[in-house]
């Protein structure tokens, strides 16, 4: 009885986060800035439309919320949830990835099967072409499996190709592997990987942020892609063409501020042009797993050593605008604002704490800290 009523509690939990991701005009984006300043979604469809507004939600988005009244459809997802054996992992969970929390846009919650560990943050994406000819398939067994046995956990999207291939090397090497979803846990696309996706959960994970239902439609690899590349420390693209899905995920890797490497193949194959361009742009070229390694090395050493790498001392300005960074990315508006510096003296000192890898700017003027602030020196 014990056990049903913390199921029941649990479900309840979930209602609130998917009927707050129902509700029009609430993406990824105004969900965390409705986090921050509710702390919960219960409470923001608990607010007045009042205090909604006050709390500077815009007028549309206010009264969506306000006047929600979608639940059959959220009870509806809670039954699935049961039936398909899934369960929600939400920002509010120790469990959700904290690579992805540093994302512009992380999805507020994920659909999961199996589980998702701290040692998950170190992660290496390894994507390619659907098509991937003998040379590709081949690399990517090998890289898979290297990383593998050294403890990095292996994403990709459980496609055709070199997905497949990284997926399964990593598990006959007993390690970790992920699988990001374009569709709901219960639709596997392509459906001849569903023993793929079978084997996955008791060696890893196989998520998605879609609804159960949700269809492998077209608009939904991109958002997917990002979650691979969010997932992880850097993406490995093998074989790609020069119009390739994995081209994006090497894309938003970049835009996140993650490594992207790229494995060089035949001039003459079609297949080797999106890595050649990705190494042409400055790419880290990948012949072995070892050339992996080396550009993550400093993670590694954390998360071995269990230390994190002291912050270096702060000029003034530059720990006043720190002092002002919590867990959320900031615009540089409010920045500005809570430092009293001028815009010209921000950008400049928010420049110069990029260049020492203090804080990464993210898409739309918002930045965030890149490490741990506490213990930090000053000048």
């Amino acid at each position: 009885m014990k056990g049903q009523t913390s199921v029941n509690t649990q479900a309840q939990n979930w209602r609130y986060w998917i009927a707050l991701r129902m509700v029009r005009g609430v993406g990824n984006v105004t969900f965390r800035e409705l986090l921050a300043q509710f702390a919960s979604p219960q409470a923001v469809l608990s607010a007045s439309f009042a205090a909604l507004g006050a709390a500077g939600v815009h007028g549309e988005v206010a009264r969506a919320i306000a006047s929600f009244d979608q639940w059959e459809a959220v009870d509806s997802e809670i039954q699935k949830i049961a039936k398909h054996g899934v369960r929600l992992v939400t920002r509010a969970d120790a469990e959700y990835p904290e690579n992805l929390t540093h994302l512009h846009d992380p999805p507020p919650f994920l659909y999961l099967r199996g589980a998702l560990v701290p040692e998950d943050r170190l992660a290496i994406a390894i994507v390619g072409s659907r098509f991937a000819g003998a040379y590709g398939r081949g690399v990517a067994r090998d890289l898979a499996c290297g990383l593998a046995e050294k403890g990095i956990t292996v994403v990709s999207g459980l496609a055709r190709g070199v997905d497949a291939e990284a997926h399964r090397a990593a598990l006959d090497a007993k390690g970790r592997t992920i699988a990001v979803l374009g569709s709901g846990l219960d639709i596997i696309y392509p459906s001849e990987h569903r023993p793929l996706a079978a084997a996955i959960p008791p060696q890893g994970a196989v998520l998605s942020e879609f609804p159960l239902g949700s269809k492998p439609d077209a608009v939904h690899f991109p958002y997917r892609n990002r979650v691979i590349s969010g997932l992880t420390l850097g993406t490995v693209v093998v074989e790609a063409a020069e119009n390739s899905g994995s081209l994006i995920t090497a894309r938003f890797a970049l835009e996140q501020n993650r490594e992207v490497f790229a494995v060089p193949g035949a001039i003459t194959s079609g297949r080797s042009k999106g890595p050649h361009k990705l190494i042409k742009d400055g790419a880290k070229l990948v012949e072995n797993v070892e050339d992996i390694l080396q550009e993550i090395a400093p993670a590694l050493t954390m998360q071995m050593t269990g230390t994190v790498a002291p912050m270096p001392a702060l000029a003034p300005h530059e720990a006043m605008l720190v002092d002002l960074f919590d867990q959320e990315p900031l615009h540089v508006d409010a920045l500005i604002a809570g430092s009293g510096l001028t815009a010209a003296r921000v950008l400049e000192v928010l420049l110069g704490l990029e260049l020492q890898g203090l804080v990464t700017q993210l898409p739309g003027t918002h930045f965030a800290l890149s490490g741990d602030k506490r213990g930090r020196g000053r000048k």
